[in-house]
């Protein structure tokens, strides 16, 4: 799994996040969507976020949700379509650090399976 960063987090994920989100942001055409994708990315790298791109979606988290919700306001606002779906999921836990790693490692134990490292 490869995890990127917006250049303030030197090491992805590694710090310890309050608000974690899945953020979805599909622009409406019949050709590929790859280069609009890439400019919503573009635009999380203004926020204080840490980000993993997938294949389906984008992983968020920072240590304030109100980051969360400008940082896809403006990576929705980045696309330049007729038409635009956006969901945006959150986790937000104030009161108690979570750890976005933490959350995964504890599906593998469930499963038997050895820590990542």
């Amino acid at each position: 799994m490869t995890w990127y960063d917006s250049g303030r987090h030197r090491e992805p994920f590694t710090s310890i996040m309050t608000a974690i989100a899945r953020l979805e942001i599909v622009p409406i055409r019949e050709e590929h969507m790859s280069d609009e994708i890439a400019s919503a990315i573009e635009a999380l790298e203004e926020f204080e976020v840490t980000y993993e791109l997938t294949p389906m979606d984008t992983i968020i988290a920072a240590d304030d949700v109100g980051e969360i919700f400008a940082a896809a306001q403006a990576a929705h606002d980045e696309i330049e379509e007729d038409r635009i779906i956006t969901s945006l999921e959150v986790d937000d836990q104030p009161n108690r650090e979570q750890h976005t790693a933490e959350r995964v490692a504890a599906v593998e134990e469930a499963l038997g399976r050895p820590p990542q490292g």
